[in-house]
């Protein structure tokens, strides 16, 4: 349990103070309980990139004549090149998102799609339906 919410510590920092290394903290830790030495060198690596850039940051520059904008993407069954391709969460399609307000990030997220998209387009479709969700909420 203990590296459960550290590893979701993690992931809020990366995901909210540095979202350029989100994917490589979120790949890093899907490995905590069995890590390999490749691991550990891609957190040192994270660790250095931290380390050089903890004087830059990110400048937005707000645009008031944008409003909302959402990008939406989906990648149908991207591991189905996997090892097993008869497991089910080899197949699932990847959904992308961000949400822009006034030509600035507010929301991004890649997730796992939780159906299995049958075609190109109905992971497209449900990569669709995810995003109105969110902006709904907006």
């Amino acid at each position: 349990m203990e590296l459960t919410n550290s590893s979701r510590h993690v992931d809020l920092f990366a995901g909210n103070t540095h979202p350029e290394i989100s994917m490589a903290v979120h790949q890093t830790a899907r490995f905590c309980n069995n890590p390999k030495l490749s691991h550990e060198s891609a957190i040192k690596r994270l660790g250095e990139y931290l380390y050089h850039t903890k004087t830059e940051g990110i400048v937005y520059n707000p645009d008031i004549t944008k409003g909302l904008e959402c990008y939406v993407d989906a990648d149908f069954a991207g591991g189905w090149m996997q090892a097993d391709a008869n497991d089910a969460e080899n197949v699932l399609s990847r959904t992308g998102i961000v949400i822009m307000y006034t030509n600035c990030p507010i929301f991004s997220c890649s997730r796992l799609q939780t159906e299995i998209a049958l075609s190109t387009a109905d992971s497209e479709y449900i990569a669709l339906s995810t995003a109105l969700q969110e902006v709904h909420y907006l």
